[in-house]
């Protein structure tokens, strides 16, 4: 294998779910060695949807088998002494530990953030947790709703004399995942220049959330103003963020400067609207923004999406049509920089799923290897790598403290 932008990083994986197996993928996909510990009846995560139709094996969900592609994989009961020896073993030539227990749980297991860095001063320990490391709710539960309400995006989101709405899928979820492989890399990149040892990184899912809400939070604490919930549109401005319906579907627009509403009225063919009284100013167009938003939602309704886009982009305005996920896998643009990638799962067959979104030209992605099998390394990581021999393997196969072998 060719040298990759993280070669030679060596990572302990101990996370679960999605936003820990999320930063250890992306430190994977550039390189690094990551080895994903497992508890012997294995990740809760192998458990959850989505399964192929037809597919046999129950603990090789969708979810785990992308979020855990390019790493080796083994399983240790942390419960047990010989477990938690073995670990120590792992960590001793490792660069980073990833985990995102609750706080307080790397401790209960005999495994204590402060005196790991001090046995390994080369190792690095980035915590992924809810709430963070300390706090009066450190040790509070959270799932996507929480994240979504806390982190103050469901408020704004929904029409305005409804309820909030909370927005679909585990975006939160990623974006601390993401935060957790930035965390990781600085650490390492500061070990190696500056502090010339590892450090501990605490990540909280419901900060790294709040850190996405930057315009709301700032403008609150600037004019006092909150953005309220406005159903189809962004907000009421000079102008609009919206999204209408359109004959094939529904297309988002902006247009909130001026050259952008210049450009909106050449589109409509009606240069008249860029001098109309109610329309000239920034100012106005908020003013009679239901007024402009009929005329254009009714334009909107006689085209087509993509007709609307390639419009729109040749007058420099943001137009887009809104696209399924099944559009979404089919883009043009996504295909031509062969963007989604086929892992060829011993258990699921092939199945398409997103690339590495960072790319170095120097050394482009290679073919994504298939996430492991439940304790499917443990010869080749506890044995060669640990010494474990084959008698003992069997012992600690006998005992529960691994599985799969």
């Amino acid at each position: 294998m060719r040298y990759r932008a993280l070669s030679g990083i060596k990572v302990v994986d101990l996370t679960h779910f999605i936003a820990g197996p999320y930063a250890t993928m992306l430190l994977a996909d550039y390189g690094a060695s990551v080895i994903k510990v497992e508890p012997p009846a294995g990740e809760g995560a192998r458990r959850i949807g989505p399964f192929r139709a037809g597919a046999q094996a129950a603990d090789r969900g969708a979810l785990f088998a992308f979020l855990n592609a390019n790493k080796l994989g083994v399983t240790l009961d942390l419960k047990h002494p010989r477990g938690r020896e073995l670990i120590r073993g792992l960590l001793r030539d490792a660069d980073l530990m990833v985990e995102n227990f609750a706080p307080g749980t790397l401790a209960r297991l005999g495994l204590e953030p402060a005196e790991l860095l001090e046995t390994f001063p080369r190792l690095s320990i980035v915590s992924i947790s809810n709430f963070g490391q300390d706090g009066a709710e450190r040790g509070g539960l959270l799932d996507d709703l929480t994240l979504f309400a806390r982190g103050g995006w469901t408020f704004p989101v929904g029409e305005r004399d409804r309820e909030p709405l909370t927005p679909p899928g585990s975006l939160a979820q990623y974006i601390g995942g993401l935060y957790g492989a930035v965390g990781a890399m600085q650490t390492v990149i500061a070990r190696d220049l500056t502090a010339h040892r590892g450090q501990h990184v605490d990540i909280s899912l419901l900060e790294a959330t709040v850190a996405t809400m930057i315009y709301e939070t700032v403008a609150f604490q600037y004019n006092g103003v909150l953005r309220e919930r406005a159903g189809r549109r962004f907000a009421v401005g000079p102008f609009m963020i919206v999204t209408l319906k359109c004959r094939d579907g529904y297309a988002g627009l902006q247009c909130v400067t001026d050259k952008q509403f210049v450009g909106l009225c050449d589109l409509m063919q009606r240069p008249e609207l860029v001098h109309d009284e109610r329309f000239n100013t920034a100012l106005k167009r908020m003013v009679n923004n239901d007024a402009l938003l009929e005329i254009v939602a009714g334009f909107f309704l006689e085209h087509e999406r993509n007709w609307l886009y390639r419009e729109g982009q040749a007058r420099a305005i943001p137009l887009v049509p809104i696209p399924s996920v099944a559009e979404v896998l089919e883009w043009e643009q996504t295909r031509a920089r062969g963007y989604f990638q086929t892992i060829d799962d011993p258990a699921l067959g092939k199945i398409k799923v997103p690339g590495a979104p960072l790319r170095f030209h120097s050394h482009p992605p290679e073919a994504i290897r298939p996430a492991p099998l439940l304790g499917e390394h443990n010869r080749q990581i506890l044995g060669a790598r640990l010494g474990v021999g084959a008698a003992e393997l069997k012992s600690l196969a006998d005992e529960g403290v691994i599985a799969g072998t």
